[in-house]
């Protein structure tokens, strides 16, 4: 509620992202259109702050970013900023190379940290169920809901398509609110496709699924 993923994908990321109101990418199966996400409200989030004790409460809030070098990238920057204009809160920035980031994920040493994920394959449970189920061992947040564990574990085993995409849904939902992760933004895509290239499809991850792609002559 204190960053304005707006400004990042439309100032700092010149339009080359979409700002994320959930987890789930557009042409991912079970994405929700109607997903309002947590808007950007610096007021509320100053107040739901006070609440748990104002920011001197807090002290100096640690976040955890792989890279190395004296400068961090932009979009970091602008968070960083974000939080500390719209919160007042004092953010320390410790940047690691990847192999010792992976470790601290792994043992929990962080408060916060930034990473990116990329579907392995088009389905949602690549998403929420392997990042966010509490038994998972890629849920670097350690995120726990007992009502988003039936959720996906139902899912696993749902035979009707429409009815398992409606279980992520309520999954998604739910985590959003939680606030585990702060989706930012997803990526574009883009392509320039020969007018007699038929069925072309851009897919929700890196690999194209080129099987129903034909040319025509």
């Amino acid at each position: 509620m204190a960053i304005d993923k707006e400004v990042l994908a439309e100032v700092v990321l010149k339009d080359l992202v979409v700002p994320a109101k959930g987890i789930l990418p557009k042409g991912m199966p079970g994405f929700n259109e109607d997903l309002e996400g947590l808007p950007f409200d610096p007021d509320r989030a100053r107040e739901l702050l006070e609440e748990a004790g104002g920011a001197r409460s807090l002290g100096e809030i640690s976040l955890l970013s792989s890279g190395l070098g004296a400068s961090v990238g932009p979009i970091i920057e602008a968070i960083v900023a974000m939080w500390e204009d719209n919160l007042g809160v004092t953010v320390d920035l410790s940047q690691e190379d990847f192999g010792l980031f992976l470790r601290d994920l792994d043992e929990g040493n962080f408060q916060m940290f930034d990473l990116g994920w990329i579907a392995d394959y088009v389905d949602p449970q690549n998403f929420l169920d392997i990042k966010l189920h509490s038994a998972s061992a890629n849920n670097e947040t350690m995120y726990r809901n007992a009502e988003v564990d039936a959720l996906l574990e139902e899912a696993r085993t749902e035979e009707d398509q429409d009815r398992r995409l409606e279980l992520y849904q309520q999954a998604e939902e739910i985590i959003v609110q939680d606030a585990p992760w702060i989706p930012l933004y997803h990526g574009k895509s883009n392509a320039l496709i020969k007018p007699y290239v038929e069925d072309y499809f851009i897919a929700p991850f890196v690999i194209p699924n080129l099987r129903y792609v034909s040319i025509a002559r």
